[in-house]
């Protein structure tokens, strides 16, 4: 018995008498796995007996299936239906019945079956043989194939090229909504007829489509189209023509239509699709341009001609445009020679101010270190007088030592050791040597204070560095013309290190400082405070004077080259100008505020991470808190 006839089997009775029970059961078990569809026996309850195939499509063993009652296999949806069927089926109502419906599988998926319902008697009682087949193929396949046409149909109404399909028998399936706009005809008259031709032509004739569905017989495409035709070069099988319909549009149109054949698998014709495009602009701009070139022509040979008599001007014209450039070449090689002159002679005014900075701090620095090299020079005498008593003490010392039991002589050591007063000595020797120590520091520290604010050691790199110790250790260069004319109050905040060129830092505080101090007035005695802080990504020093402040009308210029208040021979007129311009170069910002008769105050603000290229700092900046003046 092959698996069709099985299947379809409407009722089957064995001879229970011929066979024993577990005979019966073994025979049924190999009717039912000779089917290849799934199939399960069953009584309306528990399932008797099943196939492999079954165990295959539900994914449960075939132990897992004898304990199942029947409609375990069925969806919630279906279980009603299934139940009523099979009752219906199980009580001799209907013989068998075939349908479409679901069932669980172990992994919880739904897979669509087609169930096939059969009654037979087995060991006398009636039963139900169950045989089911796996739809989810068919399923997927029809629901693609849906859904390929439903693209097909959107792809071909959606196209803006207007489009037109008929099939083998010459019957419009498809008129999108452009050919209907370019044609004036909509397609709920053509679809589903054969008057394709009825837009086009006044009387009935096949168009290129009807030609190609045909196969594409060159004769008749000779007999319609005149020569007009010729085969596509993208499409095989495909031809192309123009043709001019006078009645669309206002004063009709030229259509460029196209015509390629629908294949089956098989390769055989089954339609054919044909688009239209309104080449009108092209054939008029065509005919324009044909009209256009007659004219052109003689405007041509009439253009030629000025054209050689320009040419000739234009080559004088050339001539003297390369004169003109030479001396343009010649002249910036000159302005780039006297860039780098000025370029050299701003080092050299840098490097003027450095050494005039550093020749008027000279005086001060050999003060400060006269006064600790006096008082160690002194100490150091004293130590020389009292190192020669000791000797003198140590000689009377040596010589005692062959006579220690002459009374005479020891009271002589004696007498002298009185006189020297050696307990002294040794207590004040190690308070000299002490006072020395500290001297001989306090000098190595003003010498190591000038080597760094001299630029020693030191490169033009940006690097961390802590701008209080740069502060201090300036403000330790500058004491000497500092100290006579005002105090200086530390009011640091906390700060962290920041990205710079510390020497230029150090040298923009020792120009302001400086300048503070000649502010100050000869009878009374100044203050300058010097504070830091902190504000987002930036840091901000201040360094505020009691002098005598800075005119109004002058305050705008102060940062200017070679600007100064000063005397004739005291000032350059180039600390401030320097000072604004590092601080430019560190992306950052130099603001001044000045009351005459109360003092002046310079604020700068400096990014705590130099970014090479970075804006600099404008007054509206978060760290600038209050209204300053540049």
């Amino acid at each position: 018995m092959n698996k069709e006839s099985s299947m379809e089997q409407a009722r089957v009775e064995v001879n229970v008498a011929a066979f024993p029970p577990e005979g019966v059961d073994q025979l049924c078990l190999q009717m039912i796995e000779a089917i290849g569809a799934a199939v399960m026996l069953h009584r309306g309850g528990r399932i008797l007996s099943v196939n492999r195939a079954l165990e295959e499509l539900s994914g449960y063993t075939r132990a897992e299936l004898l304990a199942m009652d029947f409609l375990d296999l069925a969806t919630d949806q279906t279980r009603e239906r299934v139940r009523k069927g099979h009752g219906e089926n199980l009580a001799g109502d209907a013989a068998s019945s075939r349908y479409e419906s679901q069932i669980k599988t172990k992994s919880g998926a739904v897979c669509a079956v087609e169930v096939h319902l059969s009654r037979i008697v087995l060991e006398g009682l009636p039963t139900v043989v169950v045989s089911l087949r796996d739809l989810t193929e068919r399923k997927r396949a029809d629901s693609l194939q849906r859904q390929m046409r439903r693209t097909l149909n959107q792809i071909i109404d959606g196209n803006p090229v207007p489009t037109l399909v008929i099939d083998a028998e010459h019957k419009v399936t498809h008129w999108n909504k452009a050919c209907a706009e370019i044609t004036g005809v909509p397609a709920q008259e053509l679809i589903g007829t054969n008057e394709q031709w009825r837009p086009f032509y006044a009387e009935e004739r096949p168009i290129m489509a009807d030609l190609v569905a045909n196969g594409a017989i060159e004769s008749g495409f000779d007999t319609l189209y005149e020569g007009r035709f010729k085969r596509s070069a993208v499409a095989s099988g495909a031809f192309e023509a123009e043709g001019f319909f006078p009645h669309f549009g206002e004063s009709g149109r030229w259509l460029f239509f196209t015509a390629a054949p629908l294949l089956d698998d098989d390769g055989h014709i089954i339609g054919a699709i044909e688009t239209l495009q309104d080449v009108t602009e092209r054939r008029v701009a065509e005919e324009e341009l044909r009209n256009a070139q007659a004219g052109l022509e003689e405007l041509v040979e009439r253009r030629t001609q000025q054209l050689s008599k320009i040419n000739q001007e234009l080559a004088g014209d050339i001539a003297k445009r390369e004169a003109a450039e030479r001396e343009l070449m010649r002249r910036n090689a000159e302005l780039t020679a006297l860039n780098t002159q000025l370029s050299d002679a701003k080092q050299q005014l840098v490097q003027s101010e450095k050494l005039a900075s550093i020749g008027q701090l000279a005086a001060g620095v050999a003060h400060e270190i006269n006064n600790p090299i006096g008082y160690v020079h002194s100490n150091i005498g004293s130590l020389e007088k009292y190192l020669e008593d000791v000797f003198e003490m140590l000689v009377a010392y040596e010589t005692a030592e062959a006579a220690i039991g002459d009374p005479q002589t020891a009271a002589q050591i004696k007498s002298m050791r009185e006189l020297l007063d050696i307990e002294f000595l040794r207590e004040d020797i190690p308070q000299l040597m002490q006072e020395s120590k500290e001297g001989i520091t306090r000098v190595k520290k003003i010498v190591q204070d000038l080597k760094d604010f001299s630029h020693v050691d030191t490169t033009d790199t940006f690097q961390m560095a802590n701008l209080h110790q740069g502060i201090d250790s300036t403000l330790n260069i500058v004491a000497n013309e500092i100290k006579y004319k005002a105090d200086v109050v530390k009011e640091y905040g906390e700060l962290p290190e920041i990205e710079c060129l510390p020497t230029q830092i150090n040298q923009v505080i020792m120009n302001i400082c400086v300048n503070a101090a000649h502010a100050m007035s000869d009878t009374e005695r100044g203050k300058i405070t010097i504070r830091t802080g902190c504000a987002g990504n930036n840091v901000w020093i201040e360094i505020a004077d009691t002098g005598s402040g800075i005119p109004a009308e002058i305050l705008a210029k102060i940062f200017d080259p070679f600007f100064t208040t000063k005397p004739i021979g005291k000032g350059t007129g180039l600390g401030l100008s320097l000072s604004y311009g590092i601080v430019q170069n560190h992306n950052g910002r130099l603001a001044v505020k000045s009351e005459v008769g109360k003092g002046t105050t310079f604020r700068i603000t400096l990014p705590v991470k130099h970014v090479e290229g970075a804006p600099v700092l404008q007054e509206n900046s978060e760290s600038v808190e209050e209204d300053w003046s540049l």
